[in-house]
């Protein structure tokens, strides 16, 4: 144990915290100023949604839920969240940790999933950061798809969701936001990690272990990973594909749904294990845009939760940055 006093610093994406901040929110993210069209299209999303992304705000809880934890453990910590694209920002959260007396600082990523785009750009933000502070180490701590608790929880969702299920013939899907083809380093753990954990959540769940599979008679056209094996069949995919051409991660929610569909499923059970906090690609992704395409396909659809501020994601953190104190 270090005795230089240690802040924790959880990195996020970030997301607007009100209708104005939509507009500035997007331009911080695309670096450049959006469209009046583009503003206007993304506020009717957030507007039923409940006004603004959740995600800042879950975060601090989670930041405090993590301090309390910790030093009912008996660590003298402190412990921020900072926004990559919004407020508060990295370099805020380093600042007022600082402040608050911390020396060192262990960041863990909100993220739960290794990639170029997410931890990658959260790391460079703070390292730079924390070049200008009194600060005398930045370390990383894992991960958190790692976490055992991670995994019980989206485990025992999907086999909470599969009981109450109302079909003959469900299929499970556990998701993740899509990204770019092009923009995967050829040794990115992004979707390694993704199958990992997908298996993981399979066999919590009572589902077959999982492989890969194409063009498979019972999921025509579909190349996945998972299984048609076991009580339930499943697969690991992707959502939240953004408009930029060119080849994205797949195979694609939407795309799945109408094969499903037509394939002879009555009904979607999702799991977000990409996403340990709601924000528009849960709430407005899922539970509007997918389950309306569901709707309109004839399949019941069910969206599993993720876990917030829930307990089993607070201990998840402490099993990630305890070990670094």
């Amino acid at each position: 144990m270090t005795t230089e006093r240690t802040g924790v610093l959880l990195t996020a994406f970030g997301g607007p915290d009100s209708l104005e901040s939509v507009g500035p929110f997007m331009a911080r993210f695309m670096g450049r100023e959006p469209s009046p069209a583009l503003v206007a299209s993304a506020q009717d999303k957030y507007r039923a949604i409940g006004g603004a992304s959740p995600l800042p705000r879950v975060a601090a809880e989670v930041a405090a839920s993590l301090e309390h934890h910790l030093r009912e453990r008996g660590h003298d910590v402190v412990v921020g969240a900072g926004m990559r694209y919004w407020e508060p920002s990295i370099d805020r959260a380093l600042d007022e940790l600082q402040e608050a007396g911390a020396e060192r600082i262990v960041m863990v990523s909100l993220s739960a999933f290794e990639s170029q785009v997410t931890c990658e750009s959260f790391r460079m933000c703070a390292l730079e950061a924390a070049q200008g502070l009194a600060i005398s180490d930045v370390c990383e701590a894992p991960v958190l798809h790692r976490a055992p608790q991670y995994r019980d929880f989206f485990g025992h969702a999907c086999a909470h969701a599969l009981e109450r299920v109302d079909a003959t013939r469900p299929l499970v899907m556990m998701t993740a936001h899509s990204l770019p083809v092009a923009d995967l380093v050829d040794d990115d753990p992004y979707p390694g990690g993704l199958r990992e954990v997908a298996d993981a959540v399979a066999a919590i769940a009572g589902l077959a272990e999982g492989s890969d599979f194409s063009d498979d008679e019972r999921l025509p056209g579909v190349s996945a990973f998972g299984s048609f094996e076991g009580p339930v069949p499943w697969l690991q995919g992707y959502q939240s594909k953004g408009a930029r051409p060119g080849a994205w991660l797949g195979p694609d929610l939407g795309n799945v749904m109408e094969v499903a569909a037509q394939a002879g499923y009555d009904a979607l059970v999702v799991v977000p294990i990409g996403f340990a906090i709601d924000h528009m690609e849960t709430l407005w992704d899922l539970d509007i845009a997918a389950a309306e395409q569901a709707d309109g396909l004839g399949l019941r659809f069910i969206r599993t939760a993720v876990p917030n501020n829930d307990d089993s994601f607070v201990e998840a953190l402490c099993w990630a940055v305890e070990p670094l104190l």
